[in-house]
């Protein structure tokens, strides 16, 4: 089974395409799938469009009030995907904008099924672009992931700030039981930049798919802000540079036991923030 995981603030004008455009593409190709939305304190009509697919798309909406932030937002998103995923289950967070292009879904399923741990949509790839957007977001974008590149470099990996992602479940409920919520700990989009890090400390494959973002594709504006992701990355680095190496050490010696362990259904998954479904 495929299973999608969709933070949502304020998405009336794009959620409801994107659950029809995501089971289209999913009957197209022929897998079983369930979309969890994580609607995070929307004051719009989020929830209830969701809602609104339940007969019809296998949908599930889980809300907190008031708004927590993207970071929460993915934790509580992650929690419950780990918690009915099977081993052979493959993970997919994408953004609610649609401009996660489901034109290379399939390609990404299926690097996961030859053996890959961990797929990433990469616009700056040699064949990847990002349209539509300004001249300041677009050197702010290719700036940062040079930047991570050379200071986090992963081989074959040249996008690091990308929500969609696609994810092994086997290996992912493996890293939560390792770092808990402790695996995205700042506070906005470069939450998805320090889980990567985090990631990559471990003995896990990773790979990219070309991706042409298109920021028509977005009803509305988008709810990342230049001055706050600047920020950010400053404390993310900081984190990095400060950060324990001991337990650092500690954390890939647990996650190669755990690679020994057959892990079932039932493996259990660190709880930071409980779900609630308002």
């Amino acid at each position: 089974m495929i299973l999608f995981i969709v933070p949502a603030y304020n998405e009336e004008k794009n959620i409801g395409l994107l659950l029809e455009k995501t089971k289209k593409k999913m009957d197209e190709i022929k897998y079983d799938f369930k979309v969890i939305v994580v609607n995070d304190g929307s004051t719009d009509k989020t929830k209830e469009i969701v809602e609104s697919y339940k007969d019809s798309i296998p949908v599930e909406v889980i809300s907190h009030y008031p708004n927590k932030g993207v970071t929460k937002t993915f934790i509580v998103g992650f929690e419950r995907a780990l918690r009915i995923a099977e081993i052979d289950d493959i993970i997919i967070t994408k953004e609610a904008d649609n401009t996660s292009d489901l034109d290379i879904l399939e390609a990404m399923i299926k690097k996961i099924k030859d053996g890959k741990d961990v797929v990433l949509a990469s616009c700056h790839a040699r064949e990847g672009k990002i349209l539509n957007t300004t001249r300041f977001r677009l050197i702010l974008s290719y700036s940062a992931n040079k930047i991570l590149k050379i200071f986090f470099p992963i081989p074959g990996i040249n996008t690091y700030s990308s929500f969609y992602r696609a994810f092994n479940a086997d290996i992912l409920k493996k890293a939560f039981k390792v770092y808990g919520s402790r695996i995205m700990t700042i506070h906005g989009f470069v939450c998805v930049v320090e889980m990567l890090v985090n990631l990559r400390r471990f003995p896990i494959s990773f790979v990219e798919v070309p991706l042409i973002l298109d920021a028509k594709k977005r009803v509305g504006i988008s709810k990342m802000r230049n001055y706050q992701c600047f920020v950010r990355y400053v404390e993310f680095f900081l984190i990095q540079l400060f950060r324990s190496r001991e337990k650092e050490k500690e954390r890939i010696k647990h996650f190669d036991k755990l690679k020994l362990n057959k892990v079932t259904k039932a493996y259990p998954v660190h709880k930071a923030y409980p779900v609630q479904c308002i």
